[in-house]
């Protein structure tokens, strides 16, 4: 967005003149001063993130499947995604919402951290991991399938939410029952090279 200068109101003014329009040049440049300063504040928001995205060494993930996918389909299609060439320090884990006996494996979901490569862009990236959880969810709905550049404070604060006890207590059932279930669908506590 350009700003303006007295040329281009007083050629504003005229038009509207000729069509019968007031046209207050003072208020229209305080109007378009003030877009001009949130449109400015806005895009320097917008770059700060983009900026993050590109330089930040981590990436959360999660994928909540449909209800209609299998845990086995589910943890086959996860395998696949995580053989890529490209991911070689990744932690990640299963777990489930199921809070009693019977509703084990409920809301069966997976986290993962991974470390971005040097050699793909985030957006790249992010393409290639939808691709990848397509069939397994609705990849468009941040439910679902989210994906976050995270810097290395928050790597660390990712590791502990997803091998450690939660910080909500309302969790903790939850994950006992974590820890029943992968013992019954023989799954491991997490899988990990290099970030752990």
């Amino acid at each position: 967005m350009e700003k303006y200068n007295d040329d281009y109101y007083n050629e504003q003014r005229q038009l509207n003149a000729g069509m019968g329009i007031a046209y207050d040049v003072e208020h229209q440049k305080m109007q378009d001063k003030i877009y001009y300063n949130i449109y400015k504040e806005k895009y320097e928001i917008i770059k700060k993130m983009e900026e993050i995205k590109e330089n930040s060494k981590y990436i959360f993930i999660t994928i909540n499947p449909s209800a209609f996918i299998t845990l086995e389909n589910f943890i086959n299609k996860i395998n696949k995604l995580m053989s890529k060439k490209w991911i070689t320090n990744y932690l990640y884990v299963y777990e489930q919402r199921g809070e009693t006996e019977a509703e084990l494996g409920k809301g069966f979901h997976y986290h993962c951290i991974l470390e971005k490569p040097k050699t793909k862009c985030y957006n790249h990236i992010v393409r290639e991991l939808a691709n990848s959880a397509k069939d397994l969810c609705d990849t468009s709905n941040f439910h679902f399938f989210n994906v976050k550049s995270i810097s290395e404070e928050e790597c660390n604060r990712k590791i502990q939410y997803i091998t450690g006890r939660k910080a909500d207590t309302n969790k903790h059932i939850k994950q006992d029952n974590d820890i029943i279930w992968r013992q019954q669908q023989n799954i491991k506590s997490f899988y990990n090279v290099g970030i752990i």
